[in-house]
Order: structure tokens, then sequence, then C-alpha cells
């Protein structure tokens, strides 16, 4: 089995597609380390990131694929599906050696398998727009934690960034340790080995405890159902959710 390691994200997997080209060679997976587990047979091809290399297959992904193929294949790339890379690199050369858009073709398993994934992507980090819940730390920081399924932390600060305009925030994926930190005008999105604790203010212990009654005083018991608030509302988002008193 061939297996390409690659590096730098996006740049890594195109730095991997040109080495492809080049040297007639196709992965069987595509990873960047994380999870990976030998098998003695595998053939191993540690792909350096190269820009100039990177940037020609770039242009010419936009070139046939379309101006918004490249940030499609990030977002594939930030799935927790373990094929996700493969997934996005098949369907790039795929692009490239059709020299055509291909994402209408969902017969064809390559090309279903990356539109589905960036799907599935796209639709947590909508989900998680209106999940998502900041709390007023002790020291004024507006900070929300949250643990989603797949890597959605860079799709959704451009959103809150707008937001919560003017505002300084943090969004804390303690999943992975990563950050998105605003200073209300620009977002830095970083890794970090922070712990995720967090010491709300006097003021807005106040409003989750109001919160909290609200959503208690408004359930009808007798019409409780199950099914219809865990499709609206699934469990996996409520640990950070003020409003669930229940966890």
């Amino acid at each position: 089995m061939n297996v390409f390691f690659i590096e730098n994200g996006i740049d890594g997997l195109l730095s991997s597609i040109y080495f492809s080209f080049e040297k007639k060679i196709l992965p069987d997976k595509v990873t960047d380390g994380n999870g990976y587990q030998q098998e003695l047979t595998d053939s191993e091809f540690y792909i350096k990131t190269d820009m100039e290399k990177a940037n020609k297959i770039a242009d010419s992904l936009t070139r046939y694929g379309g101006y918004d193929v490249i940030r499609r294949i990030k977002s594939c790339m930030l799935s927790c599906e373990p094929n996700a890379f493969l997934y996005a690199f098949r369907f790039a050369y795929k692009t490239l050696y059709y020299k055509k858009d291909l994402s209408g073709a969902l017969s064809d398993k390559t090309i279903s398998d990356f539109v589905f994934t960036e799907q599935k992507v796209w639709a947590e980090a909508h989900r998680i727009k209106g999940f998502l819940r900041f709390s007023e730390s002790h020291g004024g920081v507006i900070y929300a934690r949250y643990s989603p399924d797949n890597d959605v932390t860079e799709l959704i600060a451009p959103h809150f960034l707008k937001r919560l305009s003017g505002l300084s925030f943090v969004i804390h994926d303690i999943k992975r340790n990563k950050i998105a930190v605003s200073d209300g005008f620009n977002v830095l999105l970083d890794k970090t080995e922070l712990p995720a604790s967090f010491v709300p203010s006097e003021r807005e212990t106040a409003f989750a405890d109001l919160f909290k009654t609200y959503y208690r005083e408004i359930n009808i018991e007798e019409r409780k159902n199950t099914k219809q608030q865990n499709s609206y509302m699934p469990k996996r988002y409520r640990k950070y959710m003020p409003e669930t008193y229940e966890t």
C-alpha cells in the first residue's frame, strides 16, 4: 500500500499531487501522521511541502475545477473521516486528469466520497453557529468551548467575527486543543495546551441561571418529545450549553 505523508495541510496535499503526477505513483492513503498505524506491506513516501509546486497545482485546479475548488478541498480535509485526505487527493487528482469540474458526477464513488464528506463538514459548521454559547469570564473575556465532530473552528470563526463585531472573544475546541482568538477585528487560529478552565463572572452566572429557569419553565412534561428534541438539539452539543441543565 502506498502511503503519502504530507505536512502543512492544503499546501502539503497540493505538493503531494504534483509528486504523484511527476513520479506516476498513486497513494492508497494520504496522512499527516496522526492516527497512522504502519503495516508491513506499506510503501511510505514523505513529501515535503513545496510552495512553487503547490501554487502550480492550485492554479490548474482553479482553472479546471472552478474558483472555489481549493476552498472545497480544504473543507473536506477538516473532516473527522479517517480517509478525508485521500478523498480530497483523489478528487483533485481526477479534476486535473480530466481537466474539468467533476463535482456533479456523484455516480462516481471518488466524487461522491469527496462531496458527501465536504457537505458533512459544512453541515456541522452551520449547526455549530446556532449551538455555540459564549460566556463572560471572571476576567471579562467572552469565551466559548466546544468539542465538534469535525475540525470546523476556522470555518465558524469568521461568522462570529461579524456577529460579535468589535468584541474580543475566544473559541476553544477542546477535542483538538485548537483556539480562535479575536481582538474584535481579526482572528488568529492556533494550537493550545491550556486547560479548558472557565470561571464565569457574577453577571454571567446570573444570566445562565435565568436561562436555565426559562428553559425549564417552558417545558411541558406531558408533551415531552425526546426524539424531536434530540433531532433539533443533538446530545453531543449540549455539554457546554447553559440552558440544558441536564448533561
